[in-house]
């Protein structure tokens, strides 16, 4: 029966609890007027004292509602101040009945004042929750309704006194109707401010938003710059490294040459580093544009695996490259593939030892458009599926201890992700942990200029 009650109702509750002095008043008002119209003071004072008790229970109710913790709790007292506004408002719409059968034509008049006025307070105090109100409303309903239907005789008072039980309806239905006016002005007024609040707020968002921009586009441009200024230096130092480990093996000084070699592995892997940050840097600086052509896909990944074939022999890795006869040639940014491509088969070898690593290159139609399709797959260590996502974001370890196995700043899939929605496809990767990931690459067979441009901005 109680379905109905909800956080709404919770305003309406308050508006009748603070309203009870406002309907006090109004209701002596009516007192007033019913005893002139019935010619009995202790009708009039009878009917504002079950007034006054029914409206106190209301009080009492309401703030026992307001009160209440607990879910439990809350729909209890819920129930109970239902029952109690309605114990109040039958109680109002008594007296129009009494009125409309014993007080004649004038009677008749300040019943339907009184019903109609209790129509209004309803709404007045209730209209935030729309199925309290409409059960509250009831009452009232039903006696204007049946007002018609009910035979009246003479009037017990004279014309005189008709006319000033009329008139004291009639201002207590005014005040209703005032107070209503009153009401719906501050809560336009309410709405109207809060409407302001709240651009406000989304003009300062925006503003805050914009400045972030900016800060992270020119972070992104001084990154740029900066590693730029760093490769030149330490392509000298590799180098002079491998010209120094080429002489001192030509005079047979093997220790010092292997000294040269760690020299120059060590300068090309922190190249390496300075180049994620480079390619990172200019994807969010926004400068790194497209540049579409027909791509040899077989070549491409052939360079990548060949540039990481010793470091897999290292490892003890195995790797096969498979690629279809439809996906040999795609029309998309022969750079950025490469840079996603060789990211993830590098993020393979890593994390695999003495294991296979299989590259694979397929077409695939989705939703109705041809896609090109690298797979890499590895039986390394695998990734706990709470961590898939996390292994996306930039600079994040999955392995995040100052003592952790495996090197690198975490950037590697980051930007193959990037990459890969730069040229409007993306990375998706299946792991057991344990036994093995496989990093797949979805991107467009052909790239069209248009959405070249439009990814630009996007990545920018």
């Amino acid at each position: 029966m109680f379905n109905f009650l909800d956080a709404s109702m919770v305003a309406a509750a308050r508006g009748r609890v603070s309203s009870l002095r406002w309907r006090l008043t109004i209701g002596a008002l009516f007192a007033a007027g019913a005893a002139f119209v019935l010619n009995s003071i202790s009708a009039g004072l009878g009917w504002y004292l079950a007034i006054l008790l029914s409206m106190g229970f209301d009080y009492m109710l309401g703030n026992s509602y307001l009160d209440a913790r607990g879910e439990a709790e809350k729909r209890t007292a819920g129930a109970l101040f239902v029952c109690g506004c309605l114990f109040s408002i039958m109680i109002f719409c008594a007296m129009p009945m009494v009125l409309s059968a014993f007080g004649g034509r004038s009677g008749r008049v300040l019943g339907v004042l009184m019903a109609a006025s209790s129509l209004v307070s309803v709404m007045l105090f209730t209209f935030q929750s729309t199925r309290f109100m409409a059960l509250c409303a009831v009452p009232s309903t039903l006696v204007l309704l049946a007002m018609p239907f009910i035979p009246f005789g003479q009037a017990p008072s004279d014309a005189y006194q008709g006319a000033i039980g009329v008139g004291c309806g009639v201002v207590g239905f005014l005040a209703y109707i005032g107070r209503s006016a009153l009401n719906n002005t501050q809560m336009v007024n309410a709405w109207r401010a809060a409407n302001q609040a709240a651009k406000d707020r989304q003009l300062e968002a925006e503003l805050k938003r914009a400045e972030a921009e900016e800060a992270n586009r020119a972070k992104s441009e001084f990154l740029a710059v900066m590693t730029h200024e760093l490769r030149t230096p330490l392509n000298a130092v590799i180098g002079y490294a491998e010209i120094i480990q080429e002489d001192l093996e030509a005079d047979g000084r093997k220790e010092l040459a292997d000294d040269a070699a760690r020299i120059s592995g060590s300068a090309r892997h922190l190249l390496g580093l300075i180049d994620q940050i480079l390619s990172l840097s200019s994807v969010d600086a926004g400068r790194d544009g497209l540049s579409p052509r027909d791509v040899d896909v077989r070549k491409m990944l052939e360079e990548a695996v060949h540039a990481l074939r010793d470091e897999a022999r290292e490892a003890g890795n195995r790797i096969s490259l498979r690629v279809e006869p439809d996906a040999e040639w795609a029309y998309t940014d022969g750079g950025k593939l490469l840079v996603c491509a060789a990211a993830v088969l590098s993020n393979a070898v890593k994390f695999t030892s003495n294991g296979l690593i299989a590259v694979t290159a397929a077409r695939e139609e989705i939703d109705g458009r041809n896609h090109l399709v690298i797979s890499v797959s590895d039986t390394g260590v695998g990734i706990k599926a709470e961590d898939i996502d996390r292994v996306f974001k930039p600079f994040t370890q999955i392995d995040g201890s100052s003592t952790r196995a495996k090197g690198g700043m975490g950037l590697g899939l980051s930007i193959a992700q990037r990459m890969a929605q730069t040229l409007s496809g993306e990375v998706s990767a299946v792991s057991e942990f344990g036994a093995g990931s496989t990093f797949t690459i979805r991107v467009p067979m052909r790239l069209a200029q248009g959405q070249a441009q439009t990814t630009t901005c996007a990545a920018a």
